[in-house]
């Protein structure tokens, strides 16, 4: 396997899971360029259709009123909890009873299914916003909750390519022949600064001032002067100025929020961590889990083990269903080796890894000792990730596939350049198929 670009080893992505050369090119040169269609448990695809597709006014739902409703909403240009907290600002409701099944890419178009109390039904069908559109709006017993889609459908144009569109064609079916390495793609970590997980891992750690100092004194490749200027003077002390918070553009809310704190209270560095949104520092701690999982999946390919096919002492789950890591899952052993490896080739059941958390054990195998060394290196143990006082920061961890097997794909050309349609399932990325077509810097597929 080719090693991959030197900013994706930094987050554990040490490998290219294909041999051949990467076709370049940029990604989302428009909004159009790509889109999500999310696909639900029952496998119906929610299409994209031409905008203003239904009337306005109050809806007319069928059947018999229940506590909810589901609608499907289509958007451009916005996150998925972007559109979440717009709808429910619009309705006055809690943002938290605007709910979906997972987050869909903000530079996109795309389709997914949200939830919202019965009571917001008429205020859905009459609200007008831009770049979003809600239809098919129906009774429901219960929210959606995240996890509950089988995954999405991608059609993705990949433009400015360097090399001919013949080779982009040759490329494209050996990547779909290939079984990926199911990582978690750089944008979990940051491109511009990819240390998310840094900060994460400060937290498990309780080092707030280690934690602080990640934010807001990392300076980023892409940075202005006055920014990077107003990180380096906080090196010194961490004591910020007015002066220092306006370098700070308003994008950088949480930087900023700690920085306030910092100017009132200096010093108090865990108290102006817990001014931070607790879904930002839950993230910061699944980014750190996510850097593990890819050290441990570059690690065991590199030791010659397969990340498709089982070995005793592997762990698999069912496929197409939630995993905590607590719940469902086969532990491989010599006696059931063979049985598991046909499950495993009929699509039943796959490959996973730990994503490491408190609640992780380990068997003697010589899988877990790859986990112990990546333990020993970082400094941390199982018990870090536990924390009753910010529930934010408690982290029980699961298991998670290490492969990728692209379904219904098609590749062709269009506006000279390549077009790409494939299915996956939930809990695998779009770009970490196009890092392997494109095998270039990732600030190219964002």
């Amino acid at each position: 396997m080719k090693e991959a670009h030197p900013l994706e080893k930094t987050v554990g992505m040490e490998l290219y899971s294909s041999d051949c050369s990467g076709i370049g090119g940029k990604l989302k040169t428009r909004y159009e360029d790509f889109l999500v269609e999310e696909i639900t448990p029952s496998r119906e695809l929610l299409p994209i259709k031409d905008w203003l597709n239904r009337p306005l006014g109050e809806p007319i739902l069928q059947g018999k009123k229940t506590k909810y409703v589901t609608f499907t909403v289509q958007k451009m240009g916005l996150s998925t909890m972007d559109v979440s907290t717009i709808i429910a600002s619009s309705l006055r409701l809690p943002r938290n009873l605007v709910s979906y099944a997972g987050l869909k890419d903000k530079r996109a178009v795309t389709v997914q299914r949200m939830s919202a109390p019965t009571r917001a039904a008429s205020g859905l069908g009459a609200l007008e916003l831009s770049n979003i559109e809600i239809r098919d709006i129906e009774y429901s017993r219960r929210l959606v909750q995240i996890g509950e889609l089988w995954g999405n459908r991608f059609t993705i144009l990949l433009r400015d390519l360097d090399v001919s569109l013949e080779k982009a064609l040759e490329v494209a079916d050996t990547v779909q022949a290939s079984p990926l390495l199911n990582y978690f793609g750089v944008q979990r970590f940051g491109i511009a600064r990819a240390n998310t997980h840094i900060a994460g891992k400060f937290l498990i750690k309780r080092d707030f001032e280690g934690m602080i100092r990640s934010i807001l004194c990392t300076p980023g490749e892409y940075e202005d002067q006055e920014l990077l200027d107003a990180r380096a003077e906080l090196a010194d002390n961490l004591t910020p100025t007015e002066k220092i918070i306006d370098a700070f553009t308003k994008d950088l809310h949480y930087e900023r929020v700690v920085l306030y704190e910092l100017m009132k209270r200096p010093g108090e560095f865990k108290r102006a961590v817990s001014r931070i949104s607790p879904r930002i520092l839950t993230l910061m701690v699944h980014a750190y889990q996510s850097y593990l999982f890819n050290r441990m999946l570059s690690m065991r390919v590199k030791s010659g083990l397969s990340h498709v096919i089982p070995e005793p002492g592997d762990f698999l789950i069912a496929l197409d269903e939630t995993h905590s890591g607590r719940d469902s899952w086969i532990y491989v052993t010599e006696s059931t080796l063979e049985e598991r490896r046909q499950q495993v080739s009929k699509m039943e059941y796959a490959l996973a890894l730990q994503s490491p958390g408190y609640a992780t054990r380990l068997p003697p195998t010589k899988q877990s000792e790859i986990l112990k060394e990546i333990l020993r290196i970082e400094g941390i143990s199982f018990k870090d990730f536990r924390d009753s006082q910010m529930r934010s920061l408690d982290a029980p961890g699961g298991l998670h596939r290490t492969s990728i097997s692209l379904s219904d794909w098609e590749a062709s050309i269009k506006d000279e350049g390549l077009l790409v349609k494939f299915n996956l399932r939930k809990g695998s990325y779009a770009t970490i198929v196009l890092r392997e077509l494109m095998k270039n810097h990732p600030l190219n597929r964002i």
